[in-house]
């Protein structure tokens, strides 16, 4: 069974689950951040968003590309899972698992995500993930670092 948490906890709790895989994996990878994405998604639950309701209220979020935000990173390749909240009153939040790649083996690559809603569950999104491009060719390469972050959107 799901435990329920406040919104503001629950970056914390991918936190503590991003540690843990750190203490026995040693590094993140794109099958081990799919398969913590999926557990955190069934472990935790952000007290008053109900998935009964619509599913679009949790869900989860696959995206890639080739991207330069003008930031510290410059361009860079990510590979991203975040998870999307839609609170009642409207508000949306986006709490995303990023790793970062060093752009020059994805330049071909065309930017892809599809939502887990758009599937039956969240292990069958999971399987399609690992059929995409961007997943074959991310495990092959080292990750740079990553990040996790939360937004308002």
């Amino acid at each position: 069974m799901a435990t329920s948490v406040l919104m503001k906890s629950i970056q914390e709790k991918y936190v503590q689950g991003i540690n843990k895989l750190l203490e026995t994996e040693k590094k993140l990878t794109p099958d081990n951040i799919i398969t913590l994405s999926e557990k955190l998604y069934a472990n935790f639950k952000v007290r008053g968003i109900s998935v009964e309701e619509t599913k679009e209220n949790d869900m989860l979020l696959f995206q890639y590309g080739t991207y330069d935000w003008g930031d510290e990173l410059g361009e860079h390749f990510s590979f991203d899972i975040t998870r999307q909240f839609y609170k009642k009153n409207g508000d949306i939040y986006q709490l995303s698992l990023t790793l970062i790649f060093d752009p020059i083996n994805f330049k071909e690559l065309n930017p892809y995500n599809k939502w887990s809603s758009y599937f039956q569950s969240i292990g069958e999104w999971a399987t399609h993930i690992k059929t995409t491009q961007g997943y074959h060719l991310s495990k092959s390469q080292p990750i740079q670092s990553y990040e996790l972050t939360m937004d308002r959107v």
